[in-house]
């Protein structure tokens, strides 16, 4: 069953007044009524089943039956991305969210062919909250504003973050060897529809990240994203059953 965010969500809850877009969505699209069952997450580690117990005009309110709260697993994993021509890059934020990621950071490369719009992590966000709804993830994602790769290498190396590039060619080393035994907490970076610049290769070097190959076949941007994520996530799982 799908679910709705509730930001305002807390532990002690015992019910909870829905309005907006969300409740919008429970009364109109899904058509839930008085006594039905909806399931909430709040986006910060709180999933909880409820019931409708009143509906007004432009709210409702239900009851909190039960509460799940999760701790996030680690290690932590995040993905850095270039923006991607037709959107395609909602769909990493989609199916990574689908898949846990807990960190986004949206990236102008060389040879990115999308320009940022007006807010575009705005609409990212909202790719995000539908992601968590759809798959009952009780972390909504941090999405951070657009940065051009050079400045991300800064900003990030003030963090605990590991980065691994990934490369279109066979002769890099396959992603899984290089996490095994890794306790820090993964930024996978990915790259636009042409693949990183030689610049962009060199800053790799210069910087000592470690870069990766999945396979022999060239991937589409959003696939190797979603492909790196789920042999990390796989490995993980085969580590501790409870990663989330």
């Amino acid at each position: 069953m799908p679910g709705f965010y509730a930001p305002d969500l807390e532990l002690k809850s015992v019910k909870i007044k829905i309005s907006g877009e969300e409740f919008h969505h429970i009364i109109h699209v899904f058509r839930k009524k008085t006594g039905d069952d909806i399931r909430l997450t709040n986006g910060k580690g709180i999933l909880a089943e409820a019931t409708i117990t009143e509906q007004k005009r432009d709210y409702l309110i239900a009851g909190i039956d039960k509460l799940d709260c999760r701790k996030p697993s680690q290690p932590e994993m995040a993905v850095a991305f270039s923006l991607l021509k037709n959107k395609h890059d909602h769909l990493i934020i989609e199916k990574l969210t689908e898949l846990g990621i807990r960190k986004f950071f949206p990236l102008l490369c060389e040879r990115s062919i999308r320009k940022p719009s007006h807010e575009p992590e705005d609409k990212l966000r909202k790719v995000a909250i539908t992601a968590i709804k759809q798959c009952d993830n009780a972390f909504l994602p941090e999405i951070y504003q657009v940065m051009e790769l050079p400045r991300f290498l800064e900003f990030i190396a003030e963090s605990d973050f590991s980065l691994l590039a990934g490369l279109e060619s066979e002769a890099e080393t396959p992603l899984l060897n290089l996490i095994r035994d890794n306790h820090k907490p993964l930024c996978i970076i990915i790259g636009p529809e042409g693949g990183f610049s030689p610049f962009e290769r060199e800053l790799f070097i210069k910087k000592e990240i470690l870069t990766f190959s999945l396979g022999n076949h060239v991937l589409r941007a959003e696939t190797a994203a979603i492909a790196a994520v789920a042999q990390i996530n796989g490995y993980f799982l085969s580590l501790d059953p409870q990663y989330y």
